[in-house]
């Protein structure tokens, strides 16, 4: 069944139940009437408001009916005085009213002891002789002294407002909760888990959510073997291409012993270029790897102790450089060394590639939190344009002003720093410094086996 004729026949079942509702409540309020002349308990009540109005006149008489205010089950007493006005300042029904201007008289034509009807008893205060007439209403119906259904038009307007009420949430639950399913399936297929499905039960339905769900999972099932293949092949040709690199490199160190002076700078070069496509190998195969694992290690690490390695390696590796870290105090998480200490590296080599002015430090800073550890490489680099922020975490994506060959980035190594932080739990962000230069910050849950002593 469509969404159209789910939508219309819960608009006709909220409607049918309206009408009988109405039709019932109709029924119930005009054919039980509560007439003035004859119901349980009239002729009870006549006689106390009576005895009441010989004892003490008016005030009595008021003072019986504030204390009785139902004399009877489903039944208020209304007394009215000469001039129309309620003893109590209680309004009086309309149909109620029509009475009071009703009062019988003799025709000239009747016979002498034939009494007039009278539609509402009357009392006659002994002492003022003034009269007092009788009205008797039917009570409203309350819900726990709260809620009053005094009659037709309001019953009617209840009904239909509690019914369209139910009808509407039922009908909002049915249509909202297949598409709730459907956006927190594909937040997570856009966070990575490839293997998310919206599955059943909306995948079962015949209308056009379910037609969605399915193609949804259809889609995500493409999407997965696509990428799976992609990393397969990836994986596959880094694989193959070790074998003839390490006999290229092979044959590179016998052709310098045989060459001559000449010919050097030349194999020099072929050197470099042989040990800068391993590296991009080695990262690719890295990528792929960490691409294809769900969980890290969950080792326990001294990050603290782990940065400083990293530190110690830069200034290592490029002698010229500043990179200034100040070790705070130990900060420790369990998860994968290795894997954290390549993605740490990474970042910080990036920092030393670009940065034009090897006179301004790098600046390695390790913040930590009851719940969280945050690393933060800062440069004094070029920076990168805002629209590119996120796209450098993107494999093999290089700016504008990267792409000069002098500089030794494969366009890897923030793809790993962000794959290894992802499966830690934490994330990874870039932005451009007011001083000038970028920041990379690192954030890593420390969850409760890690600690920040």
């Amino acid at each position: 069944m469509g969404l159209f004729w789910k939508i219309f026949v819960s608009f006709m079942v909220a409607m049918t139940i309206t009408s009988i509702g109405a039709i019932y409540v109709t029924y119930q309020l005009t054919n039980q009437p509560l007439t003035q002349s004859d119901f349980e308990g009239r002729d009870r009540i006549i006689a106390e408001v009576s005895a009441a109005l010989a004892r003490g006149g008016e005030r009595e008489l008021k003072d019986w009916l504030f204390n009785n205010p139902r004399p009877a089950p489903g039944t208020v007493l209304l007394v009215t005085n000469e001039r129309g006005d309620e003893l109590l300042g209680r309004p009086t029904p309309r149909e109620l009213r029509a009475l009071l201007r009703f009062r019988p008289g003799r025709r000239p034509d009747t016979p002498p002891n034939l009494r007039p009807v009278q539609l509402t008893p009357s009392l006659t205060d002994p002492r003022t002789n003034e009269e007092y007439r009788l009205l008797f209403a039917r009570a409203p119906v309350t819900f726990y002294g709260i809620l009053m259904w005094p009659g037709t038009p309001l019953a009617v307007l209840v009904i239909a407002i509690l019914a369209a009420a139910v009808m509407s949430l039922l009908l909002a639950r049915y249509l909202s909760a297949p598409i709730v399913r459907l956006q927190r399936a594909s937040r997570s297929l856009a966070a990575g888990a490839l293997d998310t499905r919206v599955g059943a039960p909306s995948t079962r339905r015949g209308d056009e959510v379910g037609k969605l769900a399915r193609d949804f999972d259809a889609m995500a099932e493409r999407l997965q073997a696509l990428v799976t293949s992609k990393e397969a092949l990836l994986r596959d040709v880094s694989h193959e291409l070790r074998s003839p690199l390490a006999r290229i490199r092979m044959a590179l160190a016998l052709a310098q012993r045989r060459a001559g002076p000449e010919s050097q700078p030349d194999l020099a070069r072929i050197e470099r270029e042989a040990e800068r496509l391993d590296a991009l190998v080695g990262q690719v195969m890295t990528l792929t790897r960490l691409r294809t694992t769900d969980s890290p290690r969950r080792d326990m690490v001294r990050l603290d102790s782990l940065i400083g390695e990293v530190v110690d390696d830069a200034r290592f590796e490029y002698p010229d450089a500043k990179v200034e870290y100040a070790p705070p105090r130990e900060v420790s998480l369990r998860g994968d060394a290795g894997g954290l200490k390549s993605a740490i590296e990474n970042v910080v080599r990036n920092a030393l590639v670009y940065a034009p002015d090897r006179s301004k430090p790098i600046e390695v800073r390790l913040d930590a939190a009851a719940d969280k550890a945050t690393i933060r490489v800062l440069d004094h680099g070029p920076g990168v344009p805002e629209a590119e922020l996120t796209r450098i975490f993107e494999p093999f994506y290089r700016t504008d002003k990267s792409r000069d060959h002098r500089q030794d980035g494969q366009g890897i190594g923030l793809a790993i720093t962000t794959r290894v932080t992802e499966l830690h739990g934490g994330h990874v962000k870039a932005a451009n410094r007011a001083e000038g230069g970028l920041e990379i910050a690192i954030e890593l849950p420390l969850g409760p086996q890690s600690k920040a002593a």
